[in-house]
């Protein structure tokens, strides 16, 4: 439903995509309550807090976002951002006019100059080329997948979640390529990341990623929250809407007791076993420190949600940089308010047009 609505308001014209975008994120939270979704119950006291502290940007805002965000971790706290807003209003304004071209996977290597994933095959616009951007037929593409063990294959923009994301090995067969390199317009092809041992004793069907979200503030980047995200045991993907596992880590780079899912179960370990309480992320301040780096070369775009992979050497390797929206649900149930200590600046500088 969440990838449905962000898909097709991208084709409306922007008045009707912020009313529609706003309607079907309340909607879409009445429909979470409809279908069992718990809600933490709210004093009066507190829904007044929430009402109070929105009015001041000009917005009414229904407490049930706070109760739903805070259900489980049981952290009440007035700031939790709606989704609602921030699909509707708030990402929009973190973001530059005329640069949305700069989320498409195809462009990020030239932009980042972060430890990547090998790029095998590009297609852009029905264009195919090799790593290099040299025009190559489909028959050649098909022949620089099959030198690799295995191969990847994603669509390069316009998907949420992991949704088109392929897997394929010369064992699936060169007819089963073709179809997948044919089927799509835009995509791109690259090896496979090899995990650091640290995933791997979680589960190794999964290449698991952390998600790390940074903001500009003052003209720096500085770090919102991290989360180590697990697939579930036989999955090659670690979303959450596969049924992957979503874990805090600390500004320390630990990870937290508990982890909480978007079905609101709350986990102490994996379905492996693996104890997620203590857990050192591997090569975590270099991680942050490369985030920052990245960041840094985009700063017009005030927020990324970026994901890494940890590889078998220990570097962090940058899989995607979310832009310019990354979904703040999972963030927000698990960590309290997405924005944290600067929520005031950051909806000042949306709401009021301050500095952030």
């Amino acid at each position: 439903m969440a990838n449905k609505i962000l898909s097709v308001t991208k084709k409306m014209n922007e008045p009707f995509v912020k009313f529609l975008l706003i309607k079907g994120w309340n909607y879409r939270l009445q429909q979470k309550k409809k279908s069992g979704f718990k809600l933490k119950s709210l004093t009066k006291a507190q829904k007044r807090e929430v009402k109070e502290y929105w009015k001041q940007y000009g917005k009414n805002v229904n407490p049930d976002w706070a109760a739903y965000f805070s259900y489980c971790n049981d952290y009440f706290d007035p700031r939790y951002i709606p989704e609602s807003l921030y699909y509707g209003e708030i990402a929009k304004r973190l973001h530059v006019n005329g640069m949305g071209g700069l989320h498409h996977k195809n462009v990020q290597e030239q932009i980042f100059d972060a430890k990547q994933p090998e790029t095998i095959v590009r297609k852009i616009d029905n264009f195919i080329s090799d790593k290099n951007h040299q025009p190559i037929s489909i028959n050649k593409a098909i022949q620089l997948c099959k030198e690799k063990q295995e191969v990847i294959i994603k669509p390069s923009t316009g998907t949420y979640g992991g949704s088109g994301i392929v897997f394929w090995s010369p064992i699936d067969g060169e007819d089963k390529l073709k179809e997948i390199l044919k089927s799509l317009d835009q995509l791109i092809v690259q090896e496979v990341v090899e995990s650091h041992q640290f995933m791997q004793s979680i589960t190794t069907s999964t290449i698991n990623t952390l998600r790390v979200v940074t903001l500009i503030v003052d003209g720096q980047p500085v770090l919102l929250s991290t989360l180590l995200r697990m697939g579930k045991e036989g999955s090659r993907i670690d979303g959450v809407s596969e049924g992957g596992i979503i874990a805090v880590v600390n500004k320390d780079g630990y990870l937290e007791e508990t982890a909480i899912q978007l079905d609101q179960t709350i986990r102490k370990s994996h379905d492996s076993g693996f104890v997620f309480k203590g857990q050192a992320i591997p090569s975590y301040k270099e991680l942050i420190n490369d985030a920052f780096r990245q960041h840094s070369r985009i700063p017009y775009f005030k927020m990324v949600s970026w994901d890494y992979a940890i590889d078998k050497e220990g570097d962090p390797v940058l899989i995607e940089a979310n832009i310019p929206t990354g979904q703040i649900d999972f963030h927000q149930i698990n960590i309290g308010p997405i924005f944290g200590k600067y929520t005031d600046r950051v909806l000042d500088y949306v709401y009021k047009g301050k500095e952030l």
